[in-house]
C-alpha cells in the first residue's frame, strides 16, 4: 500500500469513531472495533471478535466488517480488506462508507470514480467522500471537477482538513503559491498530526514565493527526530541540512518516499533558483510509477518551464 493510501484509509477509520464510551463506560468488541484506537493490529482483533458474535442485525455486522477491513489495509492486507468490503456490501448496499474505502483500495481510475460517485449519491453530506472524489478528477487532469468536489465539501464542513489540503495540492499545481500557502496553513491548524506532510508542501508554497522558509518550518522540526523519515527533508527547508546530503537521503529511500522526496528537493531548488537540478529530481519523480502520489500528479506530465 502506498504511503498516501495508508494515510487516507488511517483518515477513513478515525472518520468512523464513534467516540468516547458515555459515562466512562468499558467499550464492548463492537464499540472498540467502530471507536478504533490508531492500533491496526488491535482494532482487527476487536473487530474479528464482534463479528464472531452471534444475532448481529445484517446493518451492524456490514458496519464491523467495514471497520475490519480499514485495519486490515492499514496492515497492508488488502485483498482481506478488499474481501471484507464485499461481504458488507452484500449485507447493506446502502453503505457509501464501504464504497469509500474500497475506491481508496483500488488503483484503477474509473472504479474509484464509481464508487466515488456511489458513496456521494448514497450520502451527499459524505465530505471525505466528496474529497476523494476531487482527488481523482485532479489526477485526471479535471481541474474543474476536482475544484467544485472540493468547495463542495467545504461548503459542507468548512473545517474539513482533508479537503483543505486536496484544494492546497490543486492550488500549488497551478502555480497559485499564495493561495495554496494560506490553505496549507489552515491544514495544519486544524490537523498537524493526521496531515504532517502539509508542512513540506507549506514550505514549498513559501519557497516558490521567494521567502524564507526557516522560520515556516521552524513550529514542525520537533515532529521528527533526526534519521526518521522524512526530517531530511525537514532539514533541507529549515536550513540545518544542505541539498547534496537532503539528496543522499533521498536515493537511500525507496518507493513513495523516494519519490516525495524528489519532489521537495526540487522544489527546493526551484525555490533557489536552480534549473537544471530541479529538473534533474523532477525526472526522477515522473519515472515513479504511482500515479495517484500527490507528488507525481502536482508535479505534472512534463517539465515545467
Amino acid at each position: 500500500m502506498t504511503l498516501k493510501t495508508r494515510f487516507a484509509v488511517v483518515a477513513f477509520v478515525v472518520s468512523m469513531a464513534l467516540g468516547p464510551a458515555a459515562n466512562g463506560q468499558p467499550m464492548n468488541d463492537g464499540e472498540a472495533c467502530l471507536e478504533g484506537s490508531g492500533k491496526a493490529v488491535v482494532d482487527e482483533a476487536y473487530c474479528r471478535r464482534a463479528l464472531s458474535r452471534r444475532g448481529l442485525a445484517d446493518v451492524e455486522r456490514a458496519a464491523l466488517l467495514v471497520a475490519r477491513a480499514g485495519a486490515l489495509a492499514n496492515l497492508d492486507e488488502v485483498p482481506g480488506a478488499l474481501t471484507e468490503i464485499t461481504r458488507a456490501l452484500v449485507l447493506n448496499p446502502g453503505s457509501a462508507k464501504a464504497y469509500l474505502l474500497r475506491a481508496l483500495l483500488i488503483r484503477d481510475v474509473e472504479a474509484k470514480l464509481r464508487d466515488l460517485d456511489r458513496a456521494v449519491a448514497l450520502n451527499p453530506y459524505f465530505t471525505d467522500a466528496l474529497a476523494h472524489r476531487g482527488a481523482a478528477y485532479l489526477r485526471q487532469g479535471d481541474e474543474r471537477a476536482a475544484l467544485a468536489d472540493f468547495d463542495q465539501a467545504l461548503s459542507i464542513r468548512p473545517r474539513s482538513s482533508l479537503a483543505l489540503f486536496f484544494k492546497g495540492v490543486l492550488r500549488f499545481k497551478q502555480a497559485r503559491y499564495g493561495a495554496a500557502e494560506t490553505l496549507f496553513r489552515r491544514v495544519l491548524a486544524l490537523a498537524p498530526v493526521q496531515h504532517p506532510i502539509a508542512a513540506l508542501w507549506l514550505a514549498a508554497a513559501v519557497g516558490r514565493q521567494g521567502h524564507k522558509t526557516a522560520p515556516v518550518m521552524q513550529p514542525y522540526l520537533w515532529w521528527w527526530e533526526s534519521g526518521v523519515w522524512p526530517s531530511p527533508l525537514m532539514q533541507l527547508w529549515s536550513g540545518a541540512l544542505g541539498s547534496d546530503a537532503a539528496g543522499a537521503a533521498v536515493l537511500a529511500r525507496n518507493g513513495d518516499a523516494r519519490a516525495q522526496g524528489a519532489f521537495f528537493l526540487a522544489q527546493w531548488h526551484l525555490a533557489k533558483g536552480e534549473g537544471a537540478a530541479a529538473r534533474n529530481w523532477l525526472d526522477r519523480l515522473r519515472r515513479h510509477d504511482a500515479p495517484w502520489l500527490l507528488e507525481v500528479i502536482a508535479a505534472g506530465p512534463t517539465p515545467s518551464d
